[in-house]
C-alpha cells in the first residue's frame, strides 16, 4: 500500500500522465536500464529505488528485467503512486510482492543510509528544488559499490513547427495562455551531469547524450496539448471556445508534413558508483 502525503500538485495529473505524457517518455526511461544491466547481479537479490517513480514505468520494467530484485518507488504524489500500484497489481503477485511505494522527495529520501544497491531516476531530478541535494541523497542511501543511474532533459532541442501553429491559433482566437511555471533544472551537457556526480562523491562516472524522438499525429498532439501541456488553458475556456480551439488546431496541424510532427529533444544520462572502502 502506498504511503504518501495528500494534496500534492501532481495528484491531479496522474491519469493524464499515464495516458498522454508517460508513454512518450517511457521508451527513453526504460532504456536507462541498459546502462546498468551489467552492473546489477542477476544471481542474488538486490535492492533498488526509483526516485520520482511517477506512474511506475521504469520501476516495473526493472522488476521484469531483474526477477530477484526488490524495489521501492518514491514519489511525492499519492495519486501517481496509486496508479503505479495498480500497474504493479496487473503484473501479478510475483512482481507485486517485490515492490513497495513510499512518499518522499529526491532531496530527502525516506531510506536509511547505505541500504540499497541501485538508485534509478528518470525525468524527475530536474524538478527537484536542488538537483545537487538529490544527487547527494542518492549517494547517501547507496551501499559501497552501488550505482546511481539517471536520465533527464538536456538543454536545447530541434525546432518544432507545431509550437508555431499553437501560437498562431491562440493569437487568432484571442486566447491568452496562462503564465509559464518555474523552469526545470536541466543539464547543459553530459559533462555537466558527470561533474555534479563527481562533486557529490561518486566515482567511475560515465555520462552520455541521447535523443527522445516521438512521432505525433495531428490528433495525438492536440490530445497532449489538451490533456497535459496546456490543460489549464483548455480547462479555463467555455465548452464552445474549447471546441473551436480544438478544431482550429487540428485543421492547421493536419496541413503540416508528417516530418514536421516529429518531436526531438536531447537527453543526458549519467551513471556513477558509490565509493568502496
Amino acid at each position: 500500500m502506498a504511503v504518501a502525503a495528500q494534496g500534492h500538485p501532481y495528484d491531479r495529473y496522474a491519469e493524464a500522465y499515464r495516458e498522454w505524457w508517460g508513454p512518450i517518455l517511457a521508451p527513453s526511461a526504460v532504456g536507462l536500464l541498459d546502462r546498468v544491466d551489467g552492473l546489477i547481479p542477476g544471481d542474488r537479490p538486490v535492492d533498488l529505488i526509483d526516485v520520482g517513480t511517477g506512474t511506475g514505468s521504469l520501476l516495473l520494467a526493472a522488476m521484469e528485467r531483474w526477477p530477484m530484485a526488490r524495489a521501492t518507488g518514491i514519489d511525492p504524489s499519492l495519486r501517481m503512486m496509486e496508479v503505479a500500484e495498480a500497474a504493479a497489481e496487473e503484473r501479478g503477485p510475483a512482481l507485486r510482492n517485490r515492490v513497495r511505494f513510499l512518499e518522499g522527495r529526491a532531496g530527502n529520501l525516506p531510506i536509511p543510509d547505505a541500504s540499497v544497491d541501485l538508485v534509478l531516476s528518470s525525468f524527475a531530478i530536474q524538478l527537484a528544488p536542488s538537483r545537487a541535494a538529490a544527487v547527494r541523497e542518492a549517494l547517501r542511501v547507496l551501499r559501497p559499490g552501488g550505482h546511481f543511474a539517471c536520465i533527464t532533459w538536456q538543454v536545447g532541442g530541434d525546432p518544432f513547427e507545431p509550437d508555431n501553429v499553437v501560437d498562431m491559433v491562440l493569437d487568432e482566437l484571442e486566447v491568452m495562455p496562462p503564465p509559464i511555471g518555474p523552469e526545470p533544472h536541466v543539464y547543459g551537457s553530459p559533462a555537466t551531469a558527470a561533474a555534479e556526480l563527481r562533486r557529490a562523491g561518486f566515482r567511475h562516472v560515465n555520462s552520455a547524450s541521447d535523443w527522445l524522438v516521438h512521432r505525433f499525429t495531428a490528433e495525438s498532439y492536440v490530445g497532449v496539448l489538451e490533456n497535459w501541456i496546456e490543460d489549464d488553458l483548455f480547462a479555463s475556456l467555455s465548452s464552445r471556445r474549447r471546441d473551436r480551439l480544438r478544431a482550429r488546431l487540428l485543421t492547421e496541424l493536419l496541413l503540416l508534413p508528417d516530418e514536421e510532427l516529429v518531436w526531438r529533444r536531447p537527453l543526458v544520462s549519467v551513471v556513477g558508483e558509490a565509493p568502496r572502502p
